[in-house]
């Protein structure tokens, strides 16, 4: 038997499926100004699902840095960059123009990441560009992405669509194993992985990876088949750093 490893794979779970929901509803208000919210705690899997539909479907997708939270020349030359303008201006309402006109009538998404990591403030000139460019943004974070929208009734009632990520499920690891690394998990085993997780995508791949090192060590049974066990899988999800969500885990 070859040695298993955990290859780097895209799944479509129930998650992703709304979010392409989502993103069909926002193209039905086609030639207005509209947002879209995906306010969930870290390691449900936002981020990837954003940067993959982005990747597949011509969309802008910008990723939020800490350090812009207070300037928002920062942030706007930052778009400017991943809208095509190589040389961004170095004033705001230049970057501005920039930004609409590069996105005027083409009708692209817009992703932005981490939202909840700039002030409220922001939210305007967001909501400015959307209705300036008739493009819809989407707007992604944390759980306090939603009472940020909310406080400000301009930007809450231009939010057409917004969907949770709900906890990776028993059914998703099963199916990211086998898609991942050809490894077919017995139902006890992925629901040891599965509580481990606590819903967090990123701790079941980190516990898979373990995992898959004892499976390797132990080699085959008498049939060349993989050997997991469920000893294993506790094994491999005590090995672990505890508390990583609480330490600031993002998705």
């Amino acid at each position: 038997m070859e040695k298993i490893q955990v290859k780097p794979v895209f799944v479509k779970t129930k998650n992703v499926r709304n979010f392409e929901s989502m993103m069909d509803a926002l193209a039905q208000a086609s030639g207005e100004g509209r947002l879209g919210a995906v306010p969930s705690p870290p390691g449900r899997g936002k981020t990837r699902t954003a940067q993959w539909y982005a990747a597949n479907n011509g969309c802008i997708y910008l990723r939020v840095a800490s350090i812009w939270k207070r300037n928002e020349l920062d942030f706007i030359q930052a778009l400017c960059r991943e809208v095509g303008i190589s040389s961004p201006p170095g004033r705001k309402g230049a970057c501005y123009q920039g930004v609409v006109e590069a996105l005027y009538g083409t009708d692209r998404p817009v992703f932005i990441d981490e939202m909840q990591k700039l002030r409220r403030d922001f939210l305007d000139i967001v909501l400015d560009l959307s209705d300036a460019t008739a493009c819809p943004f989407i707007l992604i974070g944390e759980e306090e992405l939603q009472g940020m929208m909310q406080a400000n009734g301009r930007v809450w009632s231009r939010t057409y669509q917004r969907i949770d990520f709900s906890p990776i499920t028993v059914s998703d690891i099963i199916f990211y194993a086998m898609d991942s690394a050809q490894l077919k998990l017995p139902p006890g085993v992925a629901d040891i992985l599965h509580k481990s997780s606590q819903g967090d995508f990123r701790l079941v791949r980190r516990d898979l990876i373990a995992l898959v090192q004892f499976v390797n060590a132990r080699g085959p049974d008498e049939n060349g088949e993989p050997v997991v066990t469920e000893e294993m899988a506790r094994i491999a999800t005590g090995m672990g750093l505890k508390g990583a969500r609480a330490n600031g885990g993002r998705s």
